[in-house]
């Protein structure tokens, strides 16, 4: 996909262009709600191997409890978009998550599943807090929006795009605790694929809001919602984690 030229030409934050290594996010990405997110206590943590097994069985369950409504939440943008050939590129990325883009793969669900098996757990363990409940709906509210740019903002912007950087503090906890590679495996293919799966949707949301400057600004906004939204999230799992 070519990049918009107006992604390469603003005053490009040092924060996201330090975080995701590139220019194409400066004009999306709220740097402030990034720092916050990607700095997170429970994330610096997981990258110093500061939380045990326990706690990353209860961090990897509650998340799960939003993860496991991605399929549902891209069925819900699917339903607002009038452009076929946009409902194309996200049937595309659906096909991905559900492991139906190839022979006898697993589904994305199925890899986290087996996740939580190997690491001793299965999803029901604990129940969901109720800052998870909330970042869940929140979420699948904002994709049920009338306007297809707040749904698609939440999943790419406070999504897709910034899965990487919170999947790689969760890989190197996992591996300081000695899990094996078919463990590990739902993170390391989610660390190499969101971000194309980010840039599909980004390029949507470029024909969305080409025009409209004040679509645009909307995205931003949404994408800051979602990110300060799980960060909340986090700071209640943080909490327990933090004493276990």
């Amino acid at each position: 996909m070519e990049v918009d030229k107006e992604l390469n030409c603003g005053d490009g934050a040092k924060v996201i262009n330090f975080m995701t290594g590139g220019t194409l996010w400066d004009q999306w990405l709220d740097a402030d709600a990034l720092d916050r997110l990607v700095n997170h206590e429970l994330l610096l943590a997981m990258q110093n191997g500061h939380v045990s097994l326990k706690g990353m069985r209860y961090f990897l369950i509650q998340h799960h409890y939003y993860s496991r409504n991605f399929t549902r939440f891209l069925c819900a943008i699917l339903n607002r978009l009038e452009s076929l050939g946009d409902i194309k590129l996200l049937l595309e990325n659906m096909q991905e998550e559900m492991g139906i883009d190839g022979d006898n793969k697993l589904t994305h669900a199925e890899l986290f599943q087996r996740s939580l098996r190997i690491l001793g757990t299965h999803p029901l363990a604990e129940s969901p807090l109720p800052q998870t409940v909330d970042f869940t709906h929140c979420i699948m509210q904002l994709c049920r929006s009338e306007n297809p740019v707040e749904g698609l903002a939440a999943l790419c912007l406070g999504a897709e795009a910034i899965v990487p950087l919170i999947y790689k503090p969760i890989l190197l906890a996992l591996e300081g605790l000695n899990v094996s590679e078919e463990g590990l495996e739902f993170f390391r293919l989610h660390i190499e694929e969101d971000e194309d799966h980010a840039i599909t949707m980004l390029g949507i949301l470029q024909r969305l809001t080409h025009q409209t400057p004040e679509a645009k600004r909307l995205a931003i906004q949404i994408g800051r919602q979602a990110m300060l939204k799980r960060c909340v999230m986090f700071d209640a799992i943080w909490k327990e984690v933090s004493q276990q």
